[in-house]
């Protein structure tokens, strides 16, 4: 009985040491792409792209494949898991993608301030099965991703998930006078990204009934951090009075002057200067006795 034992359990060593020599285990070539998906306030989702090679004269199939997204600090800061099984052909070699999601200000905080590259690390373990035998596998990849685009536009764009970012918050007439009109926007800026930037300047020009009444720019610069959520602040636009009464007529007698604004935004951000065009509009109550020097 003894004797058997021994022998069953000499056979089972030999028949998982012949496994191991007859059906090799998969690999993760590279980390071949990772895209970003999507950005919001909240979550971000990257796609996560990876190349899985078949060593093997047969085919494998993959049943389990679990991935987690390091900082360069090794921190998780997301996870995906296989959520269907692939079957990779002999001697051959697949691309399977992941969706990642992650929370967004870490992300952001991880941007190099001189490159504007994140590192990443995407870590895995995973499960093949061939020849009614099975292997696991593991790897551990490097992966920079370039994030300047998607700062850029994200910065430059004030808006989120179809939110306005940029809220104006009154418009008035300061001063009037007979060669010269002031006309002040007050605004907020929301910030929920916990960017740290600087809203440098935003050189703009107003038009009344599409005609240029004037230009303007920030009365001040702007700050923020990631812990500022939000700030107020003023554009100040020097308005030709003649062109402003001329241009506002049709409006003044309803009891606002409406008008558009076309510039740009200047804003610096880890290490770079964001310039980008930008527009709105809004409108101003008075009356035409509004818009006459006061004596």
């Amino acid at each position: 009985m003894r004797n058997s034992i021994i022998i069953i359990a000499l056979l089972a060593i030999l028949l998982s040491l012949s496994s191991c020599k007859l059906v090799k285990k998969p690999t993760v070539e590279k980390v071949r792409d990772i895209r970003v998906v999507s950005i919001s306030p909240d979550k971000s989702v990257v796609n996560v792209s990876l190349i899985v090679n078949n060593p093997n004269g047969f085919k494998i199939r993959l049943s389990k494949l679990d991935i987690e997204v390091l900082n360069k600090d090794r921190g998780k800061v997301g996870m995906a898991t296989l959520t269907k099984e692939v079957e990779i052909p002999k001697k051959a070699a697949v691309n399977i993608d992941f969706k990642v999601e992650m929370d967004t200000r870490p992300t952001v905080k991880m941007v190099s301030s001189l490159d504007q590259n994140v590192q990443f690390f995407v870590i895995g373990n995973g499960y093949g099965k061939a020849l009614g035998m099975g292997r696991k596998f593991s790897f551990d990849e490097p992966y920079e991703l370039d994030l300047k685009e998607h700062l850029e536009n994200l910065l430059s764009k004030f808006s989120a998930g179809g939110q306005n970012l940029f809220k104006i918050q009154r418009t008035s007439v300061e001063k009037v006078g007979i060669g010269e009109t002031e006309l002040h926007v007050s605004f907020m800026i929301l910030n929920p990204y916990g960017f740290t930037f600087n809203f440098k300047g935003f050189p703009a020009e107003l038009y009344i009934n599409n005609k240029l009444a004037g230009k303007g720019n920030l009365q001040n610069q702007l700050s923020f951090d990631e812990n500022i959520y939000s700030k107020d602040g003023v554009m100040i636009f020097k308005l030709s009075n003649l062109k402003s009464v001329l241009g506002a007529v049709s409006g003044v007698f309803k009891g606002e002057m409406e008008y558009a604004v076309k510039g740009k935004v200047i804003i610096d951000a880890m290490g770079m200067e964001v310039n980008r065009p930008y527009e709105y509009k809004g409108s101003v109550p008075l009356s035409l006795w509004d818009l006459l020097p006061k004596q």
